[in-house]
């Protein structure tokens, strides 16, 4: 479920595009706007990796990541995580000065659990924000006429993981979660349109983690299991609100990942692939019409490299991941999402560890102003964030 995302902005865009074009064709309108939001990551110590984090997974965040990592825990660990979060657009119509656009935003983004008898088994409970929504947007036409978009929400996830040693090379977890989330939008462009998006489904993720050596191991997990479903209340100024069911698929979702430790230094990465993807739905009243969209597959790239200053001192990290997409993008002037990360965690006790993490994200869209127009529009996206986390161990 974490590896669900789309370009907020992208998406909305064209519905208010089509808001434009169309009156109030609610149906249509809100048949572009599932938007599955712009993935935050979780824990200090996996973000400020670039969460390649997959065959590292030694901490309670592997819950998350990979719930076979959990019986690498030696005692029992809680962690609580907090993140600041900066969103800015800049947008800009046939080369004419950009409209900047911001939000901030500070979430719980993490409360996770993880029990162990420091041997075979071990059993996480967590709460999760790793999805936001919040995306703001505006640009002005030829004639200087205003166009807006404001998202605000997010997406929770309650996850339930189990964990076994089946010798002391192989662990094997299995982890099932639970998905609800609300997002809020606002469009205006002459006339106000608001979206009311509320998630809920369920996932079940069976993974592995295998030490081919001291120094290798390699990790992966599958989704063998989903469901999510949106339902969508549109309602222009003035109007009455209409609502779309929308049934959204992801056939096929895997990790895998590769560490490498040696000595002080640790370096990790990973491959998230998001394949045969598409959603469908239905508007009230439209029981014989179904409609169905399909998004190109998507990879997710991540490479991290973790540096011990001496064994018991502090540790420095640095991270780096790209997405691309199996259709013909990038176009030259667009560019494919990419993060930036930077970290540093303490341990002033073999009891309390102290993680802080920098992340910084950035892409390029352009997109037709006009339903069938040329591609005039561009909008690069900044991604500001900025997460702690508290570990407590007995």
């Amino acid at each position: 479920m974490e590896q669900m995302k789309m370009t907020g902005a992208s998406l909305a865009l064209a519905a208010m595009l089509v808001a434009s074009a169309t009156g109030s064709a609610g149906a249509e309108v809100s048949g572009e706007l599932v938007s599955l939001g712009r993935k935050t990551g979780v824990g200090a110590r996996a973000i400020g990796l670039g969460e390649a984090f997959t065959a590292v997974a030694d901490d309670y965040s592997a819950l998350y990541y990979n719930a076979a990592g959990m019986t690498q825990l030696s005692r029992s660990e809680l962690g609580v995580n907090v993140s600041y979060g900066l969103q800015q657009n800049n947008a800009a119509l046939n080369g004419a000065e950009a409209n900047q656009r911001t939000l901030e935003a500070t979430r719980l983004n993490a409360l996770n659990l993880v029990l162990t008898d420091g041997g075979r088994w071990a059993l996480g409970l967590g709460y999760y924000v790793p999805v936001s929504f919040d995306d703001p947007l505006s640009y002005r036409d030829a004639s200087g006429r205003e166009y807006a978009y404001d998202a605000e929400g997010q997406m929770d996830h309650y996850r339930m993981g189990l964990a076994y040693m089946v010798s002391e090379q192989v662990s094997l977890g299995l982890a099932a979660s639970a998905v609800g989330g609300r997002e809020q939008l606002q469009i205006q462009d002459g006339n106000t349109v608001r979206f009311l998006e509320e998630y809920t489904g369920f996932n079940l993720e069976p993974s592995f983690l295998i030490h081919l050596s001291d120094m290798f191991s390699v990790g992966g997990s599958t989704v063998v299991m989903e469901q999510l479903q949106l339902e969508d209340t549109y309602q222009e100024q003035g109007g009455n609100p209409l609502e779309s069911l929308y049934d959204i698929h992801h056939p096929f979702q895997a990790k895998l990942g590769l560490a490498f430790q040696s000595g002080l230094t640790q370096v990790s990465f990973d491959w998230h692939g998001d394949f045969w993807s598409s959603y469908s739905y239905q508007s009230a009243g439209d029981a014989f019409v179904k409609h169905d969209v399909h998004y190109p597959n998507k990879h997710a790239f991540s490479v991290g490299i973790e540096q011990h200053l001496d064994k018991r001192g502090p540790v420095l990290r640095a991270g780096y991941t790209w997405e691309n997409q199996d259709d013909e993008r990038p176009q030259p002037n667009q560019r494919d999402p990419y993060r930036l990360s930077l970290g540093m965690g303490f341990m002033p006790s073999r009891k309390v560890g102290l993680d802080l993490a920098y992340q910084y994200g950035g892409s390029r869209t352009v997109q037709n102003s006009q339903p069938g127009g040329p591609e005039d529009l561009r909008i690069d996206a900044e991604d500001h964030q900025v997460m702690a986390s508290l570990r407590l161990r007995w």
